[in-house]
């Protein structure tokens, strides 16, 4: 049976056909890797098994498939809690050895300098997904998978789109596990403690310097210390799993959600070469270590930067396509970075275009990243067509080992499909 979406309007004239089966197909790829891989951490053998299954797909429909290898730090991003409340416990035991060993102003000093050390890890590392401490972890290896369509003239493309998701799954959150809706308060202790903490031993290093004291800084530092810190540390310490064999979170939604669009897109095309615009060549990509803070995708963009920038690419990315309204993200990394204004102008046309319902939000703070961050980040148009309501849709599975099979919503799975081909076919170079 045949669907056939036919939408019009002033600014785009569309014809839009997709096959009952191109849904199913994506929802049983999903499963297929669900019941037989399982879940796939970053760098684990199981991640890659999920990588060569995308392969396996993509050279069913594309033109050529290519493997690229690259090595992280898979544990060095969702790990960083651990070496922080580390520092966080020293900082304290210098703030004890300054009023029981004197010479206050020194050990003040070694304690304010490590609250603030605390403070750029979790801005570099969490906030804006830099490399700070990956050389403390072992680096592994892991996988992107690429797939190409294009041009229909046979010639050198003039400019490249790229549809991508990631085939790694999610560490288990262990709060999110077990307390779904107390999630939100262990994070919110986590970084409380760090500004707290930070701005007790700077007002305490301040009237140090001042000759001046203050025994209410003191009680709160005591109360810091036996309060906060214990719950921080056991926050911290155990926020997720260790991953061996691949992890429990078997990651249907985020993201083999948006591996399987990525392969059914390659079906439709390759059913529908018009469908490629003019020059172009189409990219099918599926990344590792998304959820290792972007790894795979990073290292994707540095591995081809000059062809990126010189064919003018795009890339289009979904990302845990769970409900039906669909939001198209204007930024990225907890916000601080713009995706292409132009990109998500068009997306949002396409949506109209496809009558998906559709909407225009920045990525939350404290949510990190997606693929299409270092895309943006580097200047490369790139846009991410996101699928879950937060925080209402994340406590049902995010990071969970909930997030199965068996939660897959395939007008999902659809809606981003009408809104993709929508885009190739009002797509303006």
């Amino acid at each position: 049976m045949i669907r056939l979406y036919i939408v019009s309007n002033d600014l785009i004239a569309m014809e839009e056909i997709i096959l009952d089966e191109d849904v199913d197909y994506a929802y049983d790829f999903i499963k297929d890797v669900c019941t037989n891989i399982g879940p796939g951490c970053p760098c684990s053998p199981q991640e890659t098994a999920r990588g060569m299954k995308a392969k396996e797909e993509l050279e069913k429909t594309v033109d050529e498939v290519h493997v690229e290898e690259f090595k992280c730090s898979p544990h060095a991003f969702i790990k960083w809690f651990q070496p922080a409340v580390v520092l966080a416990v020293i900082a304290m035991a210098c703030f004890y050895l300054s009023l029981y060993l004197g010479n206050e102003l020194l050990y003040s000093t070694i304690a304010i300098v490590i609250a603030y050390v605390i403070v750029l890890l979790t801005i570099l590392e969490f906030v804006l997904t830099k490399e700070v401490i990956d050389f403390m972890y072992p680096k592994k290896t892991s996988i992107n998978v690429a797939g190409k369509l294009g041009p229909l003239d046979g010639e050198q493309p003039k400019r490249i789109i790229i549809f991508s998701g990631h085939h790694d799954s999610a560490l288990q959150f262990t709060w999110f596990q077990h307390l779904r809706g107390g999630y939100v308060v262990a994070v919110a202790i986590l970084f409380i403690t760090v500004i707290y903490l930070t701005a007790l031993l700077t007002i305490r290093f301040i009237l140090l310097l001042a000759s001046i004291q203050a025994d209410w800084i003191t009680f709160q530092l005591y109360i810091v210390t036996w309060t906060f810190l214990p719950v921080t540390f056991i926050i911290a310490w155990f926020f997720s799993e260790d991953g061996k064999n691949g992890g429990t979170v078997p990651g249907a939604i985020d993201n083999l959600s948006a591996v399987s669009c990525v392969l059914a897109l390659g079906r439709i095309i390759k059913r529908h070469p018009e469908l490629i615009p003019a020059g172009t060549e189409i990219r099918f990509v599926s990344f590792g270590c998304e959820e290792a803070g972007e790894r795979g995708s990073v290292s994707y963009v540095r591995n081809h930067l000059d062809e990126l920038r010189e064919k003018d690419a795009v890339c289009f990315n979904f990302e845990s396509l769970y409900n039906p309204d669909l939001t198209i993200l204007k930024s990225d990394s907890n916000g601080f970075v713009k995706n292409d204004p132009a990109t998500v102008a068009s997306v949002a046309e396409a949506a109209k275009a496809a009558k998906v319902p559709a909407s225009i939000k920045g990525f939350i703070f404290g949510g990190g990243g997606s693929d299409a961050m270092k895309f943006s980040e580097y200047h490369i148009k790139a846009v991410c067509l996101f699928g879950m309501n937060v925080p209402g849709d994340a406590g049902i599975f995010y990071h969970q080992t909930r997030d199965n099979y068996d939660v897959v919503n395939k007008e999902a799975l659809l809606n981003a499909l009408k809104i993709a081909v929508a885009y190739l076919q009002g797509f303006k170079a």
